[in-house]
């Protein structure tokens, strides 16, 4: 009997984790084997969630293999709302240090040091999987209603309607978020496996902080039930 494939899925927050887990819980999966983890926000966290993990319990088969990340996100778009959720392959690791939205400098994972991005320095910062199988499963859920597109992985918690459509126009995202970037960077630079990234958008371009703190348990219990589609999506692929 072969080996299943393996899924290692993380969730940033203990809400995000509580209802994917509530709605893994209530599925089967006849080809994965899923082990969810509750990694904490932020880069560093998720970078050593992700790193014990294989040290600790590393993967049967790289080749059957998905690290995959689910959480909720704030929109750079103008037709993103509440509740859409986004598939994305690709994501940029930023940092602002003067998050004006006029003048930016941006401190990625390699060591550049950019003050107002060009094109062609922005290309060295974009992490994508191209894997057949992320790739196939993508075009599953974009039939079933997910948004494709680009994460801006972020510590900077962004505000302002107008900074966030420049942010999204400069970078190429749909959305910003914590996490996802290091997962790619991981996958990527360390670990060579596939990965791929679900997010729920939890706050739209008005609204603040206290609006994504009022609608995260209603975002959250989207981004479970999402997640276990995805996951359906996948089984039945491998």
């Amino acid at each position: 009997m072969s080996e299943k494939f393996e899924v290692l899925l993380l969730t940033p927050t203990p809400n995000e984790h509580k209802s994917v887990k509530a709605h893994l819980a209530r599925n089967d999966f006849k080809n994965l084997a899923i082990t969810l983890i509750e990694c904490g926000p932020g880069r560093i966290l998720a970078t050593y969630a992700v790193t014990k993990q294989f040290f600790t319990k590393p993967p049967k088969d790289l080749k059957k293999f998905l690290l995959m990340g689910a959480g909720t996100c704030g929109t750079l778009a103008l037709d993103l709302v509440g509740g859409d959720m986004i598939v994305s392959n690709s994501a940029i690791i930023s940092d602002w240090r003067m998050d004006d939205g006029r003048s930016i400098s941006v401190s990625p994972y390699g060591g550049f040091d950019y003050r107002s991005p060009q094109e062609p320095q922005i290309s060295k910062m974009v992490l994508e999987c191209d894997d057949p199988l992320v790739l196939k499963t993508i075009d599953a859920a974009v039939s079933k209603g997910f948004k494709v597109g680009r994460l801006l992985t972020s510590e900077s918690f962004m505000t302002g309607k107008d900074h966030k459509l420049s942010l999204g126009r400069t970078y190429g995202c749909l959305a910003c978020e914590m996490e996802s970037g290091v997962f790619g960077y991981v996958a990527n630079a360390l670990i060579n496996v596939s990965w791929l990234n679900i997010r729920v958008v939890a706050d739209t371009l008005d609204e603040a902080l206290s609006d994504y703190l009022r609608m995260e348990r209603d975002m959250t219990e989207i981004l479970g039930n999402k997640a276990v589609e995805i996951l359906k999506v996948l089984d039945e692929i491998v």
